[in-house]
């Protein structure tokens, strides 16, 4: 056990190193600053565009409650995979994901940078590589089965704060998600009947797996002052995704 957590650490220190020798030669996407639509900089896939970076970096932080924001680092998306926007002295990582076409920020922990963190980063790698989904997801698999990547091995906490969540298909098209601001503590292997768990209650299970999470939703009140505080980061991102929404 202590020699494979010894071989994770080592791993997620060779990638957060890689990604910040990567920072020098990423540049902000052709016509971000202007934030035209997403299809005008797409990265390899239209499933994960590439954003201006100060936006994809406010919508990183906002995955984290603001006591976080200050200390936390930033990973932005660039041509051949994550980059480092900002490296700062926090336990926190925050980036926005796509794995798998699902555009989401996400705030992880030290444990999650080391755990789970690695499996982001080597999703969009692959993907921008050319790599299908079902390939990504059976390399995924087998990482977990070889040791290449690793469950938490502590108890821990991520944040997915932000009420903006968006699905994008292999055209690049996006869809909204229902917002559900929530708090993620990891829970490798455990299902529902472990915790009494049940979806759309106080507490349950994402899905069952080295990486499942026990989901807690935050209360109505401040979910209501999320959305509030993120109306003019959701019209900016829907603007670059060029998303319309359904009336």
């Amino acid at each position: 056990m202590r020699s494979t957590h010894s071989a994770g650490l080592r791993a997620a220190a060779i990638a957060l190193t890689t990604i910040g020798l990567a920072h020098t030669a990423y540049g902000q996407p052709p016509g971000a600053a202007a934030d035209t639509p997403a299809a005008s900089f797409l990265a390899h896939s239209p499933q994960y565009p590439l954003l201006p970076r100060d936006l994809e970096t406010e919508l990183a932080l906002s995955a984290a409650p603001r006591h976080l924001r200050d200390a936390a680092s930033v990973l932005v998306l660039g041509p051949t995979g994550y980059v480092t926007a900002l490296q700062r002295g926090g336990a926190f990582t925050c980036l926005v994901s796509r794995r798998g076409g699902d555009l989401f920020p996400v705030c992880w922990d030290a444990e999650g940078v080391r755990s789970l963190l690695p499996v982001d980063l080597d999703d969009a790698r692959l993907r921008l590589e050319g790599k299908s989904g079902a390939e990504i997801e059976q390399t995924i698999m087998s990482g977990y089965k070889d040791g290449r990547y690793r469950p938490p091995a502590r108890a821990g906490i991520a944040y997915m704060l932000s009420p903006l969540r968006y699905r994008i298909d292999e055209g690049g098209h996006a869809t909204r998600s229902t917002p559900n601001p929530h708090v993620m503590f990891y829970a490798p292997n455990l299902t529902d009947a472990d915790i009494g768990g049940q979806r759309g209650s106080v507490a349950f299970i994402n899905k069952v797996g080295p990486d499942g999470m026990i989901i807690v939703p935050v209360g109505q009140q401040e979910r209501e002052t999320i959305a509030g505080e993120s109306r003019v980061l959701t019209e900016r991102l829907e603007r670059i995704l060029a998303y319309t929404p359904q009336r």
